[in-house]
């Protein structure tokens, strides 16, 4: 499945990328995003700061994401670093008492925060109580009357505002703004955005459903989530990326109950709203949904033998091994590449990329298993000591578990 982002630079008066504002797009070829709503914004911050390399996607630079007045109230922004995201506040948001609450504590977290299409009105009292909680004015240059954003520009004399001049289309309008005193520049004239694809995991909603009912409670059931989420190849994926991303970089998993615990609850909750807003609606992929399928066999496979074998290591690293070892096919990227993006204990990391340990060596039988191969399944449960009876168990209990999940989704 293909995931899109679009990229439109924005520019200093010295003509250098201060950053990109980051757009909704449903395909490579789509023009215009078609929605401001919750979705849209939770599909560009999860595509963004998931599935795309953030530094790589902006540059090093800032990114402006647009957010509705749902998203800024209940907190989705803290998720996301202040040394990367402008809070795009949408000009359909009205400034309440309580938006002016929330900007105020994005300021004090460390948050840039933007005004997109902003219009000056001195008679409305919360129009200006906002502003000394604002980094950043975005004025659109066609449709704004010259009097008006000289008007506008006044505003810098009294607040510690910035002002973009969005919608720059020509060279005239770009030698207006600067000589008007505009600070950023954003428009076609410098680049129109540029569509960028990449490859994601769907998920099953229901399990979004049943994370959500759990979480809601007073004291949820830390073992019931993670039951849910190792069924999960996609949220699984998207909560290690997260802890490595923008958590803790030197940890390094062995399982997915530890990384609940290291992202909390209160952050997982919030993750958990983002994600299943922006996937409530997507279509799975049959080719992609076997592969997932037998992710989860393997792992659970991988996971029961170590538990009847009793050998070297937590039967939930061996479910980490064999769950994410066709990541690769599924996203078509190479292991190599993808395994720097988890922080994934070593000896999984090395199973993974094929050295030989007690972890690839399981991972290697359900392959054999797979493939029919009995050599080789001979071969490996002579080498590890397991006999075929167990092995056979294993298989029959991991399709079992992994049928289960599947045909509840289905349901």
């Amino acid at each position: 499945m293909e995931t899109f982002v679009a990229r439109q630079p924005i520019y200093d008066i010295e003509h250098k990328i201060y950053g990109y504002e980051l757009l909704f797009r449903k395909s490579i070829d789509s023009h215009s995003a078609g929605s401001n709503d919750d979705s849209a914004t939770a599909d560009v911050l999860v595509n963004s700061f998931l599935n795309f390399d953030l530094g790589e996607l902006t540059n090093h630079t800032y990114c402006f994401i647009n957010f509705t007045e749902n998203l800024l109230l209940n907190g989705t922004p803290e998720n996301f670093p202040p040394s990367k995201l402008v809070i795009e506040i949408l000009e359909t948001v009205y400034p309440t008492e309580e938006i002016i609450s929330a900007c105020q504590k994005y300021k004090a977290l460390g948050y840039k925060i933007a005004l997109d299409d902003y219009q000056l009105n001195v008679q409305d009292k919360n129009s200006l109580k906002i502003l000394p909680f604002v980094d950043l004015i975005k004025v659109d240059f066609r449709t704004t009357g010259k009097e008006m954003r000289k008007q506008m520009l006044k505003l810098k004399n009294f607040f510690s505002i910035q002002f973009l001049a969005e919608k720059v289309e020509t060279i005239e309008e770009y030698l207006e703004a600067c000589a008007e005193g505009f600070d950023y520049f954003q428009g076609y004239f410098f680049q129109k955005p540029v569509v960028l694809s990449q490859k994601d995991i769907p998920t099953f909603f229901h399990n979004y459903m049943l994370l959500i009912e759990e979480t809601r409670k007073p004291e949820p059931n830390i073992d019931y989530l993670t039951k849910i989420i190792e069924s999960d190849l996609s949220f699984s994926f998207k909560l290690l990326k997260l802890i490595n991303n923008h958590y803790r970089r030197n940890f390094k998993i062995e399982s997915i109950k530890q990384a609940i615990m290291i992202l909390g609850l209160k952050e997982f909750r919030r993750w958990l709203y983002i994600l299943s807003i922006r996937d409530a609606s997507r279509q799975q992929d049959p080719i992609i949904e076997n592969l997932i399928q037998n992710s989860l066999v393997r792992g659970k496979f991988c996971e029961t033998l170590a538990k009847k074998m009793k050998i070297q290591g937590e039967p939930a690293s061996y479910f980490l091994t064999g769950m994410f070892s066709l990541i690769d096919e599924i996203l078509q990227t190479p292991m190599t590449t993808l395994v720097k993006t988890l922080p994934l204990k070593d000896d999984i990391i090395d199973a993974l990329l094929g050295k030989e340990n007690q972890f690839q060596l399981v991972l290697a039988l359900i392959i054999a298993i797979e493939q029919t191969n009995w050599d080789q399944i001979w071969q490996l449960a002579e080498k590890i000591n397991v006999a075929y009876d167990t092995i056979t168990e294993s298989y029959l209990e991991a399709i079992k578990w992994s049928n289960q999940f599947f045909s509840e989704e289905g349901a």
